[in-house]
């Protein structure tokens, strides 16, 4: 099926998205030289290497779906947050227990000072609790719409002449226009 360009007319230049998505990512590896490394008695020899993937421009505009994001620096942070946070309860515990207070005032005035702390590092669990929970519902909505967002970035052809994507029988419009129609297809605009 040869499909011409709605701007230029031409078809020599076009491609289809997924095609143009493909051509614009290259694999490379690279070796580095040897390096004598001293080690006990003797030598170790090295080299280094390094692995990737080269994305042009275009297939980055191209990209049918955002990135998924891990949650785990969040629980994490959570979790570690606890610490302290059961270290001030216990702080506090213990200085209100040692120091009563002789007017009720100043019993007010010596629960606030001694439980803020603490209130403020479960307020951070709590605050890094739901980053996380925001986090797996985000992704989650990503992986579900993944489908729909792939079915109509399917049916879209790239010119590289204009630099622009069409539908069959549609006018064709910038890559950051038509990303925002497949996430919307994929129900993540949003994401």
């Amino acid at each position: 099926m040869e499909l011409a360009c709605p701007q230029c007319a031409q078809v020599d230049q076009v491609q289809s998205v997924p095609a143009a998505f493909q051509s614009g990512q290259t694999t490379y590896r690279v070796q580095g030289s040897m390096t004598a490394v001293p080690a006990g008695d003797g030598v170790v020899h090295t080299a280094t290497a390094h692995r990737g993937v080269s994305v042009t421009g275009t297939a980055a505009a191209l990209n049918p779906y955002p990135v998924v994001r891990g949650g785990g620096c969040f629980l994490t942070l959570a979790l570690f947050m606890l610490i302290p946070a059961f270290v001030f309860v216990s702080f506090a515990t213990d200085v209100l227990a040692e120091n009563p207070a002789p007017t009720a005032g100043a019993r007010a005035g010596q629960l606030i000072g001694a439980w803020i702390f603490p209130f403020g590092a479960f307020a951070l669990v709590a605050l890094f609790a739901v980053l996380f929970v925001l986090r797996l519902r985000r992704n989650a909505r990503i992986r579900r719409g993944i489908p729909a967002a792939l079915a109509c970035w399917r049916q879209a052809w790239f010119c590289h002449r204009c630099g622009g994507v069409f539908f069959p029988r549609g006018e064709l419009m910038s890559a950051a226009t038509f990303r925002g129609e497949v996430w919307r297809a994929g129900g993540y605009a949003g994401a």
